[in-house]
């Protein structure tokens, strides 16, 4: 990757190799990820009957499909099939909020050279893609 923001590019490096792909190595951070965004009850509640092994899969998809927007600024027709999944099973656009903090909670966790300016620089690459798809949700427009 090359991208105006090199604390998030470091801290992706750490974290899941030099190739913005997202390869199964990664399974443990997906894992704890879960294990905090399932902390608040409606997040539980739309996962109770959810693969979670299935579902740590497509969050290592989708967050690769995140910093794709956000490297590119183009959505993909997967970044746009993930915003129609979200708008049909009802998430609801609040619940983005406990998506990242479970991320960059998870980030300080596995990234050992993790301080505020990473986890700020996390943000400001997951912002794109994020509001992408809230803004599906809300208009069903891509």
């Amino acid at each position: 990757m090359s991208l105006p923001n090199p604390r998030f590019e470091s801290s992706y490096e750490r974290l899941f190799g030099d190739n913005i792909a997202v390869g199964e190595e990664a399974d443990p951070f997906f894992v704890a990820f879960y294990e905090r965004f399932l902390r608040d009850p409606a997040v539980a509640g739309l996962f109770s009957r959810v693969d979670m092994r299935r579902q740590a899969q497509m969050v290592r998809k989708s967050l690769f499909q995140l910093a794709s927007y956000y490297v590119l600024g183009d959505a993909s027709a997967e970044l746009k099939r993930i915003a129609a999944l979200h708008r049909r099973v009802g998430l609801q656009p609040g619940m983005f909020d406990a998506w990242m903090a479970a991320l960059l909670e998870t980030v300080r966790q596995f990234d050992p050279e993790c301080d505020e300016a990473t986890l700020l620089a996390w943000g400001w690459a997951m912002a794109p893609g994020i509001t992408y798809i809230r803004l599906h949700m809300e208009t069903g427009n891509t």
